[in-house]
């Protein structure tokens, strides 16, 4: 027969931890691991608490504790009220060696709102542990405010973390991680929305320009019933270098304002951020224009190599294929314009009638200045290889399970 005895520490009032031991009576057979005695310490206060924030994923709260252990086995429980938490993802870490502190067992009691673990120590002792849980509510964002200067020549960017707390859970000191190398200490009350400053890469290299891309604009502009404009902002690239205290740019609105040659500062749109890492580049959308329009046309497709089987049905063939690119700028100021295509498939340049960048292996870049009123054609030819006839496609695709 054995009896039972516990310590209770409540942290802060919505947590509760309860060390549990049992008495094994004398004379009765002893297990192979045999509970602990009756030596409990009261449960501590965490040392410290470190709040986790991955891009676009729930927070990660882990405690440190020193929690005292008889030698055998011990019931730790921990419960918890009025907090949202995930019972599957609450997990107890002893920092020591494993040969001295094993952790047995976890059981969800029929409430759902505590976890009993079965902790084995070889001897008495203070172990150090982490408790780690994914609180639900406790959540970040990133926004973003872009001011440019009144010439367009240079652009200030500012983050702000939003920091919000509705998990039932206050924190009154934790270090918040946003990665590697960006770590403060702060605060936040259950039920509270907290704005932190963090700091970014600066010195960015900006452009101005508009961007036309093959896979999101029409090909034909003129031919449709309303007009279509064209995409102009900044191209954004950010410093590649390391830099002390600063971090990369996580996903997040940005608004966009920008200076007037008597020093006010106007509201120009908003733009959605992706992740950027140091060295990236990005296009920051502020509006678009009808004053350059861009049409691309097939002027040509010739099948050539072409492959048969023993029936005389095509299989096999290469196409050579030219598209024309015709660019006219109606309004009276230059304009520096980057136009996106892509060739899919396997393929081998033959004209490309202009200079390009290859940015992977079906994405081209052409970088183009066209002056007031000009209007400017150039065509892009180039072969596909290998491209397979629709019934040899049909009736030779791989079988899926």
């Amino acid at each position: 027969m054995a009896a039972t005895a516990c310590s209770i520490f409540m942290k802060p009032r919505f947590f509760r931890i309860i060390i549990c031991s049992a008495l094994v009576t004398a004379g009765l057979i002893q297990p192979a691991l045999s509970w602990a005695d009756t030596r409990l310490g009261i449960l501590p206060l965490p040392e410290a608490v470190h709040i986790r924030l991955p891009d676009q994923r729930p927070a990660l709260v882990q405690e440190s504790r020193q929690i005292s252990l008889g030698k055998g086995i011990n019931r730790v429980a921990f419960s918890w009220s009025g907090v949202r938490l995930d019972p599957d993802a609450v997990l107890l870490t002893p920092l020591s060696d494993p040969e001295s502190v094993r952790v047995l067992s976890a059981s969800l009691p029929p409430d759902g709102t505590s976890l009993i673990w079965e902790i084995y120590s070889r001897n008495d002792a203070v172990v150090p542990m982490t408790l780690s849980y994914l609180p639900a509510g406790l959540d970040s964002l990133v926004t973003y405010a872009a001011r440019v200067n009144a010439r367009e020549t240079a652009l200030d960017l500012d983050a702000k973390l939003i920091l919000r707390n509705f998990s039932g859970q206050p924190y009154d000191s934790a270090t918040v991680h946003l990665d590697r190398d960006t770590v403060f200490s702060t605060s936040i009350q259950d039920q509270e929305t907290r704005q932190i400053s963090v700091p970014i890469p600066q010195d960015s290299e900006m452009t101005k320009r508009l961007q036309w891309d093959g896979q999101t604009m029409p090909h034909d502009p003129e031919n449709r019933d309303t007009a279509v404009g064209i995409p102009f902002g900044y191209e954004i690239t950010f410093p590649a270098e390391a830099v002390q205290d600063t971090f990369d740019l996580r996903p997040g609105n940005v608004r966009i304002f920008i200076e007037d040659a008597q020093g006010r500062t106007l509201f120009t749109g908003e733009d959605f951020l992706p992740f950027l890492a140091r060295g990236d580049t990005f296009f920051l959308e502020t509006g678009r224009t009808r004053d350059v329009i861009i049409t691309k046309r097939r002027m040509k497709t010739q099948d050539t190599q072409v492959r048969r089987n023993d029936k005389g049905i095509i299989q096999v063939f290469d196409q050579i294929i030219t598209d024309r690119f015709i660019l006219k700028n109606t309004g009276p100021a230059p304009a520096g314009i980057r136009i996106i295509d892509r060739i899919p498939g396997q393929w081998e340049p033959v004209d490309m009638g202009h200079d390009h960048t290859l940015e992977d292996h079906e994405t081209l870049r052409f970088d183009i200045h066209l002056d007031a009123e000009e209007t400017r054609t150039f065509d892009l030819t180039y072969k596909r290889l290998n491209i397979f006839a629709d019934k040899f496609t049909q009736y030779n695709q791989v079988a899926h399970p």
